[in-house]
């Protein structure tokens, strides 16, 4: 029997391996047996089809092959020349291009130490999870070609990443974007990718005196803006054609207490993480997102960019935002994200009724899945976008920060020590414990 299964091996579920490997403990637990699903031919993630910058500098990325426990068959990768090329981005925002090739090649690295010491399943779905009366877990999967099979392990990891929500987001009482006849909409998620910008382009260029709306007030919908008025189309917008609706002022990040009074930014003590005095550390506008908001700001040393401007969501009624939404040439909603999950089902075979299947917090702090009546699964953990991690004190962020944790850097570090420790904590528990 596996120690444990990682179904999906995006950024999320690599992070406890990488976590792992930086501590010198990953060839362990890989003697123990972990297996990998991945639906993609590739482990790393699908960063690349965006056609933006990061928001993390390049040298958080390169950390994790920078760390003195990092076992030999991993060492070599920080010489190559993908790492090479992310290390000029050290001090800057690398596009997530680049960062799609440095993960992959992170993944190619981790899937041959997986191939040849426990297990990599590519191309293929993991369908559902199974509870078993000892306290293991079965996943059922799909593979290439078709053929049907079961693992089974002392603990899984569901890391399949997140998905957009917006369909039942009331923007108004009584008003949903379900409830509208939009001529064009377009997620937040495709709107950044290669594609979706040609098509935006398109849609700018025939928008005459409509409307571009977007719906949300984070870092995607400031990424949004500032990737559309980068369009060649965006040279014919008039001011204010485009529009950030949200429903609150977008909290924003800065090395220190002094940068934030050097750029005329108000914030509280509550707003200053104590790990590392960082402001806004965890909830603010980061990298190109950061900028566009200090362009439509008039901040020091930026010149102001009029054809974007911001509006709180509850100035307009539920008919004067629905005729808004109806009559924009584009439509962008960016609400975030919500877990993406399989269907869990109890050792009797019932389907069990998952925090995150009704849009709540799919994780407890211990990184394990939360039933919707509160309780959590001892065998069962998630990690990665949208699952609603919230951070312990001890991990730092300001106080002031209560939202979801969603941060590549954390799930190679503070998040993925929390999986290994909760997977192994479960290993060395008798009731897990059961001949192969």
């Amino acid at each position: 029997m596996l120690s444990s299964i990682i179904i999906g091996g995006g950024p999320g579920g690599l992070g406890p391996l990488i976590w792992a490997a930086q501590h010198g403990l990953l060839p362990a637990w890989l003697d123990r047996g972990v297996a990998v699903v991945e639906r993609q031919a590739y482990l790393g993630g699908t960063l690349g089809r965006c056609g933006i910058y990061s928001d993390s500098l390049g040298g958080s990325y390169l950390e994790c092959l920078e760390a003195s426990g990092l076992p030999p068959e991993l060492q070599p990768l920080i010489h190559e020349p993908v790492a090479r090329e992310m290390a000029a981005y050290r001090d800057s925002f690398p596009p997530l291009r680049l960062v799609d090739r440095f993960q992959r090649r992170i993944g190619v690295a981790l899937g041959a130490m997986l191939a040849e010491r426990s297990g990599l399943h590519l191309c293929t779905e993991a369908r559902a999870v199974r509870l078993r009366p000892d306290g293991s877990v079965a996943v059922e999967t799909v593979g290439p070609d078709g053929s049907e099979g079961t693992l089974f392990a002392h603990a899984a990891v569901v890391a399949l990443g997140g998905r957009q929500f917006w369909r039942q987001a009331e923007l108004r009482p009584g008003l949903t974007l379900a409830d509208c006849r939009i001529p064009q909409m377009m997620l937040s998620d495709r709107a950044l990718s290669a594609k979706g910008l040609e098509e935006a382009n398109c849609i700018l260029a025939e928008a005459g005196s409509r409307r571009i709306l977007i719906l949300g007030g984070a870092h995607s919908a400031y990424s949004v803006a500032g990737a559309l008025l980068e369009l060649p189309a965006a040279g014919r917008l008039a001011a204010g054609q485009i529009v950030i609706l949200q429903r609150r002022e977008p909290r924003i990040f800065y090395p220190n207490s002094q940068a934030a009074l050097d750029d005329l930014y108000d914030f509280e003590p509550g707003d200053i993480c104590p790990r590392t005095q960082r402001v806004n550390r965890m909830g603010g506008l980061r990298g190109y997102g950061r900028e566009m908001w200090r362009q439509i700001a008039g901040r020091p040393g930026t010149q102001i960019e009029r054809r974007v401007v911001t509006m709180p969501l509850q100035q307009f009624t539920a008919a004067q935002l629905r005729a808004m939404i109806e009559e924009a040439a584009l439509v962008v909603p960016a609400f975030g994200y919500r877990s993406a999950m399989l269907p869990v089902f109890d050792a009797d075979g019932e389907r069990l009724a998952l925090a995150a299947d009704a849009g709540g917090t799919a994780v407890a702090q211990d990184g394990r899945l939360l039933l919707g009546d509160g309780s959590s699964l001892p065998s069962l953990f998630g990690i990665g976008l949208g699952t609603g991690y919230r951070l312990p004190s001890s991990m730092g962020g300001e106080p002031n920060f209560n939202g979801q944790a969603n941060s590549l850097w954390l799930y190679q570090n503070d998040i993925g020590a929390v999986i290994y420790r909760g997977i192994h904590e479960r290993l060395r528990q008798p009731t897990a414990a059961i001949a192969a």
